[in-house]
């Protein structure tokens, strides 16, 4: 089994986990009170937080290191990007939501859970692509079974996290008023770009690889500058 397939089914696990997750939503009543609301919200930062932290920005130093990068001066920057991003993003996001009001139009989403949508299916194209690259890489190393154990790990790990991400995303997007089945189908979806990019990388293996650090920092910064 080449690469490309291995890394079809190790994302394809990682985005079933997300879905799992975000069927969370219905077992969950429509109308709660503020103070579920806020539990909410801040299960979703927490999460983010956790991800932020161990599955993006110290992975990304790890691997900047090596790639014998200088590990703190490439996550930072990247980092910084995220972060300049979602200002940009937000920024023009406000003006939008803005004029839809002014409009006398409903809003479709806050501006806060749009937010929080950009950021975890952002976050997820990085995580995608880790996963793709270690299958790949764990394909070509056939004989070392060290190395294919770490890729299902990889995958296993990350996909364990999807699952709260997927209530995460979820759940805000429901008091929105959302409907359930649609903010399952977004929930979802989120995590879709996943085995895209997982495939994508696992093609591009050697090209991608030293961009890896860049692009975890960048979509830790994206994570960080929501929840803050």
């Amino acid at each position: 089994m080449n690469g490309i397939v291995y890394a079809l089914l190790g994302t394809a696990f990682t985005f079933l986990l997300t879905t799992l997750g975000a069927a969370n939503v219905f077992f969950v009543k429509k109308n709660v009170n503020q103070n579920v609301q806020c539990l909410f919200l801040g299960f979703a930062g927490g999460v983010m937080i956790a991800a932020s932290i161990w599955s993006l920005l110290v992975p990304g130093i790890e691997k900047a290191q090596e790639n014998n990068q200088i590990g703190w001066l490439v996550t930072s920057g990247g980092f910084l990007l995220g972060v300049v991003l979602l200002l940009a993003v937000d920024f023009l996001l406000k003006g939008k939501l803005k004029k839809l009001q002014d409009s006398g139009k409903k809003l479709p989403l806050t501006r806060k859970t749009a937010m929080l949508l950009v950021a975890i299916t952002i976050h997820n194209i990085p995580e995608g692509m880790a996963v793709g690259m270690a299958f790949a890489f764990a394909a070509q190393e056939a004989s070392d079974v060290n190395i294919m154990s770490g890729a299902v790990a990889l995958a296993l790990g990350i996909g364990i996290q999807n699952y709260p991400e997927g209530m995460a995303v979820t759940l805000p997007l429901l008091q929105d008023g959302i409907s359930k089945k649609k903010a399952f189908a977004i929930g979802s979806l989120s995590a879709a770009v996943e085995p895209v990019f997982g495939v994508v990388a696992a093609m591009l293996a050697s090209v991608a690889n030293p961009f890896m650090p860049l692009l975890l920092s960048f979509a830790a910064g994206t994570m960080i500058y929501v929840v803050v």
